[in-house]
């Protein structure tokens, strides 16, 4: 019996120690499985920095930041207090807890639902960051150079539309020509304002596609950059050219606004050439934020800048130069949220017929194109109110017509009339187009420039005989002359 049993203990014995290895073996498995599990929690809900997705606070090398787009009321702008540094505003993180402020500004259209860009609270991006041309920076503005533009013009189409012809084009290098003359030894224009001269100059070089390496312009735009950038670097950033507050009358805001959107739009083309001109940067960005720290409660623009009122056709100066701003690729602080709230302001100043006021509702015709010009510019909607204020434009030729000679000819309501149109296209822009063309081509003066408007009984240099006076009309007609390439229309 005993001999018996002993062999049966023996593998009992045999097989409890087994049972002990192999429980070892799995509590020693278990705690590793525990372990390893807790670090992918910890992971999970502590992720290193680098590996999250960029948001505020986080400064994520080589990643590219996307803007994220809400819906919002509209926010306080940049506080940017008046100093005389000029450096770039220290950078703000944005806290999504802060309440957003409300306007309560009063318009004579249904409210609308504006999309805040919380992106533009980083801090402006180097060059390196910037986005390369080709992913949209300019919108279009390398149609003004070269073959795309000369292929535009001499079939006589311009983006899809009836367009620009031989005689539009050679009117236009006449007037560029004459403007090459006209300039001053300095680089500037004109005898008086030349802020402003020197930047509807620029613009008209700038809007042929011409730049600092151009071969027939390019030393003409290189001395007309160089005296904005003296100037306005001495004027601390204001390029009214006045360095203690904006200078006598009103025209100070006017001439900030045409210098910082031809600075804007030499900037641009630099870069669409490939050889971004970097002087000018500081200097832009200053005369950007003089414009979003001087707009009104309402969504305007006053003359000095005093907020006190909003004024139409001082807003279309500042609506351009920071679409300008915003076509650049700079990023720079407070423009798109500057832009979203001056539209408040532009339909608070529209009536029931389409037309835009002074400083209130009104149906004047003359200023009706700078409204209808800056909402297609930023807003780009081609909606019933647009339509109605081109009706009203187009309606207006009857009592306004477009003859240069005319005791009604007012080229400063032509310049937005004629963009505004060109813009919401279709049967207006063909009938407009038709008109304003041929008159400024048979009106223009052998030498390129644009004479003397004796019957006009608005002024704005129209009457002058002034140097001054020719430098306003020509350029003016030549801006109005290449619409055609200048920017896309709203609907392409």
């Amino acid at each position: 019996m005993q001999t018996t049993t002993e062999p049966l203990i023996a593998r009992i014995n045999e097989r409890l120690n087994r049972s002990k290895i192999f429980t070892l073996s799995l509590a020693l498995h278990a705690a590793v499985i525990v372990v390893l599990g807790g670090i992918v929690l910890v992971r999970i809900s502590h992720p290193d920095p680098g590996e999250m997705d960029s948001g505020p606070g986080y400064a994520v090398p080589d990643v590219e930041l996307k803007p994220l787009k809400v819906e919002a009321t509209l926010p306080q702008p940049p506080d940017f207090t008046a100093s005389k540094d000029i450096a770039q505003p220290q950078f703000q993180v944005p806290t999504s807890a802060q309440p957003p402020v409300i306007y309560n500004v009063a318009s004579n259209r249904s409210a609308i639902s504006v999309r805040v860009d919380v992106s533009q609270s980083r801090m402006t991006p180097t060059l390196s960051e910037l986005p390369k041309p080709t992913s949209g920076v300019g919108s279009g503005m390398e149609r003004r150079i070269g073959q795309d533009r000369e292929g535009r013009i001499m079939t006589g189409q311009s983006m899809g539309r009836p367009g620009s012809s031989k005689q539009t084009e050679e009117a236009v290098l006449r007037g560029l020509v004459w403007l090459q003359k006209a300039q001053r030894e300095d680089g500037s224009w004109g005898e008086r304002n030349r802020g402003a001269m020197t930047g509807l100059a620029l613009l008209c070089f700038l809007g042929h596609g011409e730049y600092g390496q151009s071969p027939k312009f390019g030393l003409t735009v290189n001395r007309a950059v160089e005296w904005i950038l003296q100037n306005g670097t001495a004027n601390e950033s204001r390029l009214s050219m006045t360095r203690d507050g904006w200078g006598a009358g009103n025209a100070g805001v006017y001439e900030h606004g045409i210098g910082t959107y031809a600075l804007g739009e030499y900037f641009t083309m630099t870069r669409i050439v490939g050889q971004p001109d970097e002087r000018v940067l500081e200097l832009f960005r200053g005369a950007v934020r003089h414009i979003v720290d001087g707009q009104g409660p309402d969504g305007g623009w006053m003359y000095s800048f005093d907020k006190t009122q909003s004024d139409t056709s001082v807003s279309g100066w500042q609506v351009q130069a920071l679409k300008a701003a915003h076509l650049s690729g700079l990023n720079i602080p407070g423009v798109d949220t500057a832009l979203d709230r001056a539209m408040i302001n532009f339909q608070r100043v529209q009536t029931d017929k389409g037309a835009y006021g002074y400083r209130k509702a009104e149906n004047r015709w003359s200023l009706t194109g700078v409204g209808v010009l800056c909402e297609l510019f930023w807003r780009g909607t081609r909606d019933k109110e647009m339509r109605r204020g081109v009706e009203f434009i187009m309606d207006g030729l009857g009592d306004s017509p477009l003859q240069y000679q005319h005791a009604k000819a007012d080229l400063y309501a032509w310049y937005y009339h004629t963009q505004a149109v060109l813009m919401f296209g279709g049967g207006s822009w063909s009938k407009w187009e038709g008109l304003f063309s041929k008159e400024l081509v048979k009106s223009q003066s052998p030498d390129g420039s644009w004479p003397v408007m004796t019957n006009a009984a608005h002024g704005n240099f129209q009457t002058e005989s002034s140097i001054t006076g020719a430098t306003y009309r020509t350029a003016f007609c030549v801006l109005m002359l290449e619409s055609y390439y200048r920017y896309l229309p709203s609907n392409r």
